[in-house]
């Protein structure tokens, strides 16, 4: 409210008050103005009489005495009646005085609840203006902060905008980076097994031409030797005939065979036939097992992402070591390192996981 305002406010209560003050109780002022006067008026008429009845009395009392009384007898029976109603006039102006003065002082408490009353909601008009003054400002804080607001949202909304397009490019170039990828694993598969297929011929061609006693089945279940073990065989067949011959001569010392057989080295193999133990390793197919270097320690790799370490060293019992986690596919691959303190895993998602059997944590992850 400004300087001037508060005044002129001030004259119009003032103003509005004394209207409803005055203009209720004009009529009653008024009655009990005329009262006043009406008594005013009774009280010098009865001075005026009071006067003349002592003049009368004293004319009288002197008439009295001259002997001829009679006509001043009725005047001041007369007089007396008049002063009588008069008394009477008074009396009931004076009675109603009274209950003008009653209603006056009734009015008067009624003027001062009124006033009270006014003045409680001048309070509550006043603690109402500093309400609504105190919710304009906060209105104008909110109007400027949605502004800001508004502001803020388009530069959002733009700067959303903008990321969505420069995320399109980014998903079209990741599009074009998987299918580049695909398309170069595909190669990278086919080349790896040309390699395997080469590898695996120059095994086989090692295997013929360096072991002389390697021999292979064929496919119509004949043993087959290979081109040093022609040579070693017609040798072989050499100093059979010989040996025969000297035998036939009676040499001892036992056959010529069973001394070439028995100087030719060969390799003694065992196949398991009784299962030791069986258990459930994983929640699905198993597509690697592996022995630790240095401890009774079995790792297996299946389907179900996880490479488990498995304890064997008791008989006939199997003891979950720990489980190595991180996989995102299935696990096709695993091995020991020499010492056998890490371990590696090769998975179907395109990458190979190292951890530490100690405390079963990844430490290396690589992905093509």
């Amino acid at each position: 409210m400004e300087f001037g305002d508060w005044r002129k406010s001030i004259v119009n209560q003032l103003q509005l008050r004394n209207k409803y003050e005055t203009a209720a109780f004009q009529d009653i002022i008024s009655f009990q103005s005329r009262l006043f006067d009406n008594v005013n008026t009774l009280k010098n008429e009865n001075l005026q009489l009071t006067l003349v009845n002592e003049r009368i009395r004293y004319s009288n009392t002197d008439s009295s005495l001259s002997g001829g009384g009679g006509g001043i007898n009725e005047k001041i029976q007369a007089l007396e009646q008049k002063i009588l109603i008069q008394q009477e006039e008074l009396t009931s102006l004076h009675r109603r005085r009274g209950e003008s003065a009653q209603q006056i002082i009734n009015l008067n408490a009624q003027v001062h609840d009124l006033e009270r009353q006014l003045q409680a909601k001048d309070v509550v008009i006043s603690e109402n203006t500093a309400i609504i003054a105190s919710l304009r400002a906060e209105i104008q804080m909110y109007e400027s902060n949605m502004v800001e607001l508004q502001g803020l949202n388009q530069v959002l909304r733009d700067e959303h905008q903008a990321l969505q397009i420069a995320f399109a490019a980014i998903e079209e170039k990741l599009r074009k980076a998987q299918d580049e990828n695909r398309s170069l694993v595909e190669r990278l598969i086919k080349y790896k097994a040309k390699d395997a297929d080469k590898m695996n011929e120059e095994n086989e061609h090692f295997l013929k031409s360096s072991n002389p006693t390697a021999f292979f089945i064929n496919t119509f279940g004949r043993v087959s030797f290979g081109k040093k073990s022609d040579k070693l065989r017609k040798d072989l067949e050499e100093a059979a005939r010989e040996g025969g011959s000297r035998s036939s001569g009676g040499s001892p010392g036992g056959s010529a065979d069973d001394k070439i057989l028995d100087s030719m080295p060969f390799y003694a193999t065992a196949l398991p036939n009784k299962v030791a133990v069986r258990f459930d390793a994983h929640d699905g197919e198993v597509h690697s097992v592996k022995w630790s270097p240095t401890d009774r320690l079995v790792a297996t790799g299946g389907a179900d992402r996880k490479v488990k370490l498995w304890d064997v060293s008791k008989l006939g019992v199997v003891e979950n070591k720990g489980t190595l986690v991180g996989s995102n596919a299935g696990v096709m691959s695993v091995d020991f390192d020499s010492t056998g303190a890490y371990i590696v895993g090769a998975s179907n998602d395109f990458a190979c996981r190292v951890w530490t059997v100690c405390d079963q944590r990844q430490r290396v992850s690589c992905s093509l």
